[in-house]
Parts: C-alpha cells; sequence; structure tokens
C-alpha cells in the first residue's frame, strides 16, 4: 500500500459511514480477525461502521471483536424486524461505537440490509464474501459503473454478484464492493487504494477524465518532471502549461491524478496534435493511457479536424502497435510544428491516424 496515497483518504473517509456485510462462511474464519482489525482501523480515524452478520446470530462476531478491542455494540434486533433494529443501529452509531447487527436472514444483499444502509446515509455497502471477487477474460475488475453492468454481467464471472451490487446503488449508495473476505488486509487495501483489490460498483465519477485546472498545474509537473529530465517528454514550464490551459486533461482515479494528455490545434491545417502523453508507473498496463488517448481523438473529431498526429521518441511502439497509428514523414507535418522539431535536435519519430 502506498502510504503517501492512502493518507490523502483519511480526512475524506472521516465521518463516512460503511456498511460492511460479513458472509456467514466467514464468521468463523480466522481470517475474519484481520478484516476486524481493519474495520477497527478505519473505526480509528472516524469512520462510522455498522457490521452486519448474515443470518440470526452476531454472538461469533460480538467475541471477535472484543477480542480485537474493539470499541462496538450488539444491536439486540435483527434487521429482519424493520425499523426498531434501525433505530437501535443508529443509537449505537451516534454514541461512536460500531454498530454489529445480525441480518435474520440469509444473502449478501438482503432487504433489511440494504434498507438499513439507504435509511442511514451509507455512503459504502461493502460485502466480505467467502469466494473471490467478480473476472473478466481471467482478470479481476476493479471497477464498473452501475449503468455498465446489465450489458456486461454474462461476460463476467459472478454476474448475480453483480447485478445486486447494481441494484444497491440504484437505491442510492454510491459505491458498493466486493472482496475476498479470505484474503488478508483486505479492507484497508480495497479502501486504502486507488485502484484496490476487490470489485467495486459505482455510480460516481471513481474514474474520470478532465480539463486541468491551474491548481492542477504543479501536481502535474511533478507527476512528468522526471520523463521531462529524461527527454521523453518535452520540458514543459508552470507559465507554458497556463497559457496552454484548454489544451490539457487529466484522467483521475478518485479524485486523484495518474495521467495527462494534451490536445494542440491546428486549425488552419485541419489537423491536431496528442502530446504530453503520460501515466503514473504504478498504474501502467491498466488501459488508462489509451482512453485518453480515444478522448482526445473524439474531441478532434468533434471539433472538426480530419486527422491527429503524435510526436515521440520513447513511445514509438505504443502509438505503432498499441493504437495503430500509422508513420508519417516529418515533412507532412504543419509547417511551424516542423521548425519547433528540427530546432529541438529531438530523434523523435511521427505518427498519425484519419478520424
Amino acid at each position: 500500500m502506498n502510504v503517501r496515497s492512502a493518507l490523502e483518504y483519511v480526512p475524506y473517509f472521516r465521518g463516512r459511514l460503511f456498511v460492511v456485510h460479513i458472509s456467514a462462511a466467514l464468521l468463523d474464519a480466522a481470517e475474519l480477525v484481520d478484516a476486524l482489525l481493519d474495520a477497527d482501523a478505519l473505526h480509528e480515524i472516524g469512520v462510522r461502521l455498522v457490521l452486519v452478520a448474515e443470518g440470526a446470530d452476531a454472538s461469533s462476531l460480538v467475541l471477535r471483536a472484543g477480542e480485537c478491542e474493539m470499541h462496538a455494540a450488539l444491536a439486540e434486533l435483527s434487521l429482519a424486524a424493520g425499523e426498531p433494529a434501525f433505530a437501535r443501529v443508529a443509537e449505537i452509531v451516534e454514541r461512536r461505537q460500531v454498530a454489529i447487527v445480525p441480518s435474520g436472514v440469509c444473502g449478501r444483499y438482503d432487504e433489511g440490509s440494504v434498507r438499513l444502509a439507504v435509511a442511514l446515509g451509507a455512503d459504502k455497502y461493502i460485502c466480505l464474501m467467502e469466494s473471490g471477487v467478480p473476472q473478466l477474460d481471467g482478470q479481476p475488475i476493479f471497477a464498473i459503473p452501475e449503468r455498465d453492468v446489465e450489458a456486461r454481467a454474462d461476460e463476467c464471472s459472478s454476474p448475480d454478484d453483480l447485478r445486486a451490487a447494481a441494484a444497491v446503488c440504484r437505491r442510492g449508495i454510491p459505491r458498493v464492493h466486493l472482496l475476498d473476505g479470505l484474503r488478508r488486509g483486505v479492507l484497508l487495501d480495497e479502501l486504502f487504494s486507488e485502484e484496490g483489490v476487490g470489485t467495486m460498483v459505482h455510480t460516481d465519477s471513481y474514474r474520470e477524465i478532465r480539463p486541468l485546472r491551474e491548481e492542477d498545474i504543479p501536481e502535474l509537473l511533478s507527476m512528468i518532471a522526471r520523463c521531462m529530465v529524461d527527454s521523453k517528454l518535452v520540458h514543459r514550464s508552470y507559465e507554458n502549461i497556463r497559457d496552454h490551459l484548454d489544451s490539457y486533461y487529466v484522467y483521475t482515479l478518485d479524485g486523484t491524478i495518474v495521467g495527462c494528455v494534451a490536445l494542440y490545434p491546428y486549425p488552419q491545417h485541419h489537423c491536431a496534435e496528442l502530446g504530453c502523453l503520460f501515466i503514473k508507473k504504478n498504474y501502467e498496463g491498466h488501459g488508462y493511457g489509451k482512453a485518453m488517448c480515444r478522448f482526445v481523438e473524439t474531441l478532434a473529431r468533434q471539433q472538426g479536424f480530419d486527422s491527429i498526429f503524435a510526436i515521440s521518441q520513447s513511445a514509438v511502439a505504443y502509438f505503432r502497435d498499441r493504437l495503430h497509428y500509422a508513420p508519417m514523414s516529418r515533412e507532412s507535418l504543419p509547417p511551424e510544428r516542423r521548425a519547433v522539431l528540427e530546432a529541438s535536435g529531438r530523434a523523435s519519430e511521427v505518427f498519425g491516424c484519419s478520424l
């Protein structure tokens, strides 16, 4: 876990409420202690917590919580009792204890647990399962928008879990997390990293490509500094980026900038340049770079350009083999752009495609 990234989440999570549903098969599992220690750490930083034990009996969960010295209390009524149970849970949470409550029924998305989460205004509904997380083509699905679930569920493992999680989102819970409860440290690893280790079904803008803001420029410069020193990216100053602010876009995960791209227009030549493409090292290999390239291609097309080109000496294989841009001669560039490239002395290659 990246400590710096984790610390950024602490003020964001403080005061928020998470409902954690624990599958019946996990209640007696040794690994549950690790999840409870994670939950206690969340409570210590100010997260309000409700732990729902699947079934009619939460006594083993209460015992485990006591062994972890968690500040917790049992809501004696199961959630199947409805409003009286909800009121008791709310009372425990308001006095800054972790509320433990039995669901009273079987299932991960029972009506009582979901109604409780909605009634308390939960920010997250977290399912600790006794099995692995949904996958697509053999790879874990880290995040999927609720609106995309129905179209893609049948391509994934655990389609019923994905559909049920999407239904919870539609009832007003912004994020539903499906986690392997047998994995040690799973709660903190999921919640304190941008990618996580489970599957998150979400309704909000977890992943977003947005315009660069002036207050983002110092972070952007810090992010690309090494590549500018190594001449993998053209040197850019604060003033240069500020003066061309409308050309820059950033890729964010949970509000954290993890990549950037720029679109430089040449309207008199009916083309545009894709530049300043960068993804933080820890986030490479997830398709974010390709998503940003397709994003600016769409922008260029919407702005009426006929083609787009890119100039690079370090990402030649990427543009040629991954994006399938065709090699171009320097002579085909807009004259003013060609002059800048020639003056730089860089051994860059040119690639492009029609829009």
